[in-house]
C-alpha cells in the first residue's frame, strides 16, 4: 500500500519553476531598484558623472578655514576660484558634501554665505549651495562660508566645485571640533 502525503509529483515541479520564477524577478526587482534609488538621482548632476568626468578646463580653486576649532565657535570656510581660461566659467553650485563622502558639515552648520546662496539638501547625503554665477577669464570669485561648530568630534569629506557635469573637487577636507 502506497501512501501520500499531500504531494502531487506532477505539481512539485510546476512549484519549482514558479519558485525559481519569483527568486528572477525579485532578483530583477532589487536591481531595478538599487538602480533607481543610486544611479538615477546620482545621473541628474553631481554624483557619478561630475566625480568621474574630470575637472573643468581652466578653473583654479584654493580653499581656507582652520583645521581645529571649538564647540559653539563660529569660522569662516573661504573658496577662492580663479579662470586661467579665455572663456566664461559658469560655476553652478559648490557642494561641502557630496555622495558617499562624509562631510565637515556632519559637525557644523553653515550660518550664511557670501554671496548669499541658497541651500539644497534635497538629495539625501548632499549639502549643495546653488552659486549660479560665471567667472570671467582672468578674474578670481571668492565665496566665504560662515559656519558654526556644534558637535565635538573628527569630521571630513569633499567639497566640490560644478561646472556643469564637471567638478574641481578637493578629496578630503578635515574638521576636528573640540569639547569648549
Amino acid at each position: 500500500m502506497e501512501h501520500s502525503f499531500g504531494i502531487d509529483d506532477s505539481q512539485s515541479n510546476t512549484g519549482d519553476q514558479r519558485t525559481k520564477k519569483y527568486i528572477m524577478w525579485g532578483c530583477l526587482g532589487v536591481l531595478a531598484i538599487a538602480v533607481c534609488v543610486c544611479v538615477i538621482p546620482m545621473a541628474g548632476g553631481a554624483g557619478l558623472l561630475a566625480k568621474y568626468g574630470g575637472e573643468p578646463e581652466g578653473l583654479s580653486a584654493d580653499y581656507s578655514m582652520p583645521n581645529l576649532v571649538k564647540e559653539g565657535e563660529t569660522f569662516e570656510l573661504v573658496i577662492t576660484m580663479t579662470n586661467t581660461g579665455s572663456s566664461d566659467i559658469p560655476v553652478s553650485d559648490i557642494d561641502l558634501d557630496e555622495m558617499l563622502d562624509d562631510s565637515i558639515l556632519d559637525g557644523a552648520i553653515v550660518l550664511s554665505t557670501d554671496p548669499d546662496m541658497k541651500k539644497d539638501y534635497s538629495i539625501s547625503g548632499i549639502k549643495t549651495f546653488n552659486y549660479n554665477h560665471s567667472i570671467h577669464p582672468g578674474k578670481t570669485n571668492t565665496v566665504t562660508f560662515t559656519i558654526q561648530a556644534v558637535t565635538p568630534g573628527e569630521y571630513g569629506g569633499s567639497i566640490g566645485i560644478y561646472v556643469g557635469d564637471l567638478a574641481k573637487r578637493f578629496d578630503y577636507v578635515d574638521l576636528v571640533i573640540t569639547e569648549q
